[in-house]
């Protein structure tokens, strides 16, 4: 018998197997892919081409087709770490893709056939379900600090109480179906996007950035989510008072990023992070104001309060996270070059024209911004594919 001084090593996956190998790699592909799509649908929509309602479509596609994609894809990553346990089967996590990819489709095909909605709904609410039964038996399992996990999953199951709001503000009837869908709305982005991001945000952006001494507020995370319950609740009962919640959650999260300290830094991936950050307390003190001067004084800024936080902190934390775990899940150095800071700060030029977009908007002229902060958005998610497709998908290496 003979034996070999050669090392053994492990067969190389095909591009294939290796793209559904991490649970990053497919949900990821399939929110860009949909941030694309769906907002090349939105812009000829909102202007009056197809029987579809277009703020139904537009807010449904990013909610749903585009984030809850993105947080798939980290969240199928990293809660099993943060909990302690084994990584989740990959035969689990593909039958939630499968979900996905049929809700996707079938959202596109609503635009043609408008009952699709229905079976996109279904599929959605298929996903959440198994989701959250995932995420709740390693909840169960996990013997670690567990608060941050049970907050993910009640962000989670708010998201999937706005995914059936949608589906009563497409169902038709002689109700005032606005009501449901203001409500969808304010549930599907407070209560499930940016309270995601904010439990997210806290947990890791004080970890990356080697701050370790900080203490957050044991009640930060509930303070947080009943602000945003009032926020929801008040759009359709008393709007005048819609301000005041997040006028409260502004002071509360300055507060914490005040006590975190974040030191200035140089290093791309860590201060856009920490941009992000200001960005959720910026985004619910200006959104605040802004809200105040709508319900008050009839001003209308074209739903500017909420494109901030979605825009200002949630892209900008996604791009970042995205990033990161780009770069580290296929074993890549945390290395950014011009391109990618390049694209980080063209993040912030795409919410500016947003801002300009609502600006031009109230004062009667919907175009050029519209279309421009539209297209500014589509280049974003193409430039960061043109940079990091493949070493998202394939695991190529830099250099």
């Amino acid at each position: 018998m003979e034996f070999s001084d050669t090392p053994f090593k492990e067969p190389k996956l095909s591009k294939r197997d290796y793209f559904f190998s991490q649970p990053h790699q497919p949900f990821f592909v399939l929110g860009i892919i949909n941030a694309v799509i769906s907002m090349l649908l939105f812009i000829p929509l909102y202007k009056g081409i197809g029987s579809v309602d277009p703020l139904f479509f537009h807010a449904y596609s990013m909610i749903f087709a585009v984030f809850t994609n993105f947080f798939y894809g980290f969240l199928y990553t990293t809660f099993p770490r943060f909990s302690g346990t084994y990584p989740i089967d990959p035969r689990k996590y593909l039958i939630v893709f499968t979900f996905n990819v049929a809700a996707t489709l079938a959202l596109y095909g609503s635009i043609l056939i408008e009952p699709a909605i229905y079976l996109s709904i279904l599929f959605n609410a298929a996903s959440f379900g198994m989701t959250l039964k995932i995420f709740y038996e390693i909840y169960k399992e996990c013997t670690l600090p567990k608060k941050d996990q049970y907050w993910l999953i009640v962000a989670l199951g708010a998201g999937a109480i706005a995914n059936v709001i949608f589906l009563l503000a497409a169902i038709p009837c002689k109700c005032n179906n606005q009501i449901f869908l203001d409500t969808a709305v304010n549930f599907g982005v407070y209560l499930y996007l940016i309270f995601l991001g904010f439990v997210v945000a806290f947990r890791m952006v004080p970890f990356f950035s080697h701050i370790m001494n900080y203490k957050k507020n044991e009640y930060l995370h509930l303070q947080i989510f009943v602000l945003f319950l009032l926020h929801s609740f008040l759009g359709g009962t008393f709007a005048k008072l819609q301000f005041v919640p997040d006028l409260i959650a502004a002071a509360l999260i300055g507060w914490e990023i005040k006590k975190i300290s974040f030191k200035p830094t140089k290093e791309p991936l860590l201060w856009i992070l920490h941009l992000a950050m200001y960005w959720l307390f910026a985004a619910l003190f200006i959104g605040a104001f802004i809200n105040f001067f709508e319900n008050w004084f009839g001003f209308y800024s074209f739903q500017l309060p909420l494109h901030l936080l979605v825009l200002g902190f949630l892209t900008t934390i996604l791009i970042g996270f995205g990033t990161r775990v780009t770069l580290g899940h296929s074993q890549n150095p945390l290395i950014t070059d011009k391109v990618t800071v390049y694209i980080f700060f063209f993040t912030q030029i795409v919410l500016l024209f947003r801002i300009l977009f609502s600006v031009s908007a109230h004062f009667g002229k919907i175009t050029p911004f519209f279309d421009i902060s539209a297209t500014l958005w589509i280049v974003l998610f193409i430039w960061w594919s043109f940079k990091y497709f493949k070493i998202l998908a394939f695991g190529e290496k830099i250099g």
